[in-house]
């Protein structure tokens, strides 16, 4: 809806591109590893023209920009159609939980949106369950072989396994596998207390966190375990949860689940253990509820909240689909095939996860404009443009970009050490629609709101 007939001036295109070169020599940029494809969209993909680029087949770290070739190798191989399912089944006295890699169950954030807690399925689940009579089971089990282990990537940061984005990707995953912490401090120097969420009786928690003048809280994790421990101090209740990651998602997931059944009234049995022969053989099981998340859902998740465990289920989701199982191996090689499917030389790009967390990922600007070209003339244009953030309204470009730019500008951001990235589209003054990425690699640490300044001066530029 946004073609136009392509004019473009020779003299146009020097001034546009002398404005962006203008912007690339400031002095900030002056140690920092420049990557820029700027394409003007025309009628189709063969109208569609390079109007600026600066090492554009130079494979660089993208940050969470990573997330653009997973959510579109997954939506198309997938389908705009696609469900994730989590199934509750039942064989005599035995419940099990068999997930299909669903990153939003329990979402405690997306879910209150609708006023929903994390557990609220659950507490559905058992209403209805103990409405038609089912008040007991000698055990309960859990199916997460969908994906492989381990859960974590091996080449995330290691130092930094306890925070939200660096949570385990599971076959079962609830509340993007963390614990939620809301303190409530009771007297200066006197030990808070805290509600968590969900209220499960996973894991064991130490709490030393006092009411003090300073907001400076930590919550940590010992690897390998579910032991936490509060610390620091804290002066008011906090409004915003303090999250920390869990060891084992699928044996969290179950057990919250467990959790919500007990407190309906309902009495299970015997220890949750993990069976992952249930999903292969569930004609004989009777399925008893069934939680379903369209892959739109996921692709906000990732694209415009930038959410690492969406990103990554979808990717693993995708090797499952290719390969029968989903791991840290199927999911890059099947976004890969993708990529060459679409004409991007696999010497611009080295794949090791599917959000961008790992340093060893890489793309090139080219490739990433590539992506978005391709799904900007797919039948799913509208579900995948509409999973990007918009400048000035939502999601990760919420507070990027000023003036009439706002809501034009569309895309995905990516921020690790080192590196800010901007990647999207722009519908220009004139109408004209652009697809761009720039990438910046080796900037200072500390300054990537300068970054951010430069590539909203660049993408004003090719407004103007």
């Amino acid at each position: 809806m946004f073609a136009l007939p392509l004019l473009f001036s020779a003299a146009a295109f020097a001034a546009k591109q002398e404005s962006i070169d203008d912007v690339l020599r400031d002095p900030y940029l002056k140690k920092v590893t420049v990557g820029i494809k700027i394409v003007k969209l025309g009628e189709s993909a063969a109208n569609s023209k390079t109007v600026y680029e600066r090492e554009p087949t130079k494979p660089m770290t993208p940050a969470s920009n990573f997330k653009l070739l997973t959510t579109s190798a997954a939506l198309d191989a997938l389908g705009p159609d696609f469900k994730f399912q989590t199934k509750l089944v039942q064989k005599g006295q035995t419940l099990a939980l068999v997930g299909d890699g669903d990153p939003s169950l329990g979402d405690a954030e997306l879910l209150s949106k609708v006023q929903w807690k994390s557990t609220t399925e659950f507490e559905k689940w058992a209403e209805a369950l103990v409405a038609r009579g089912l008040k007991s089971a000698d055990k309960i089990v859990y199916d997460d072989s969908i994906f492989e282990e381990p859960f974590v990537h091996p080449n995330w940061p290691k130092n930094q396994l306890q925070k939200r984005y660096v949570a385990g990707v599971a076959g079962l995953n609830f509340n993007a596998n963390c614990v939620d912490f809301y303190l409530k401090p009771n007297g200066e120097g006197q030990r808070v207390d805290f509600t968590i969420d969900p209220p499960t009786t996973y894991g064991t928690i130490v709490n030393n966190c006092v009411q003090g003048p300073k907001n400076a809280v930590w919550l940590s994790r010992a690897p390998g375990s579910n032991e936490l421990e509060l610390r620091g101090s804290i002066p008011k209740a906090n409004d915003e949860p303090i999250s920390v990651t869990v060891d084992n998602p699928p044996l969290f997931t179950t057990t919250a689940l467990r959790d919500v059944f007990t407190k309906a009234g309902m009495t299970i049995g015997g220890e949750i253990t993990r069976d992952p022969t249930v999903r292969s053989n569930l004609a004989d099981w009777q399925t008893l509820a069934v939680h379903e998340t369209p892959i739109a859902t996921v692709l906000d998740r990732a694209n415009k909240d930038s959410m690492n465990l969406y990103a990554e289920a979808l990717g693993k989701r995708l090797g499952a689909q290719k390969s029968g199982v989903g791991s840290w191996k199927t999911g890059p090689a099947a976004v890969g095939a993708f990529l060459e499917s679409i004409g991007i030389d696999k010497s611009q790009f080295v794949l090791d996860d599917g959000c961008g967390l790992s340093d060893a990922d890489r793309i090139s600007p080219a490739g990433l404009v590539a992506v978005l070209e391709h799904e900007y003339f797919s039948p799913q244009k509208d579900l995948f443009l509409n999973s990007l953030a918009v400048a000035g309204v939502d999601g990760t470009l919420k507070d990027r970009f000023s003036g009439s730019l706002r809501q034009r500008v569309i895309g995905k951001s990516g921020f690790i050490n080192g590196v800010s990235a901007l990647s999207g589209f722009l519908k220009a003054k004139d109408g004209s629609m652009y697809v761009f990425s720039i990438l910046f690699n080796g900037i200072a640490a500390g300054t990537n709101s300068n970054a951010k300044k430069l590539q909203e001066k660049m993408i004003a530029a090719i407004d103007g």
